[in-house]
């Protein structure tokens, strides 16, 4: 990928985490990279052929590290303690990306495709893991993979909105991990397993 486009991408990539799709500003993006507008047309065409690269590049980007991470030669509980502190630290920020509000382009084919692409994998791994003992014989994966992702979705959703709530702790959503990982292992560990 040209160095130029990439840059553009990296940056417009921040303004849609971080704004709403209306607000999001091809002046200030082109500014930022220390281009001119026509390279940005050139490369993206227009605001939503920027906002649709945006897109398919967090997507490309995301499916590579969950597959390394659920992928990786460690027991399920380490997996899943990393996929869920990646969810929390570094996937989250495409939320607004991915679910931009009214008025941006419709790109929820491809969200859909990559949560249901996430959904399977997530499924595969939690089977084989069960297969092994390291699930308790009776854990429910469908009741495992809802588990995470409420977890999840109410995590990043409480940390939005923790500083306007007197009495969140919002370290304590920052550090979820540990208690998210008491849930699970108390759960749906193999507490027979030698």
């Amino acid at each position: 990928m040209n160095d130029t486009r990439r840059e553009i991408l990296r940056i417009a990539t921040n303004h849609f985490a971080t704004m709403d799709y209306s607000a999001v500003n091809l002046e200030e993006i082109a500014r930022e990279a220390h281009v001119t507008r026509a390279p940005l047309y050139y490369y993206f065409k227009n605001k939503e052929g920027l906002y649709r690269a945006v897109v398919e590049a967090s997507l490309q980007e995301s499916r590579a590290v969950m597959d390394q991470l659920l992928g990786a030669d460690e027991s399920v509980f380490q997996i899943i303690r990393k996929e869920y502190a990646h969810c929390i630290h570094g996937l989250g920020r495409y939320r607004r990306i991915w679910w931009p509000g009214p008025g941006a382009p419709d790109c929820q084919d491809q969200v859909h495709a990559f949560s249901q692409w996430l959904i399977g994998r997530k499924y595969e791994l939690f089977t084989m893991a069960k297969a092994r003992g390291e699930l308790a014989p009776d854990a429910d994966i469908s009741e495992l993979v809802t588990l995470i992702y409420v977890f999840y979705y109410g995590t990043l959703d409480t940390q939005g909105t923790a500083q306007t709530h007197v009495g969140l702790n919002r370290n304590l959503l920052d550090n979820s991990e540990d208690w998210f990982m008491s849930i699970v292992r108390d759960r749906y560990g193999n507490h027979e397993k030698p």
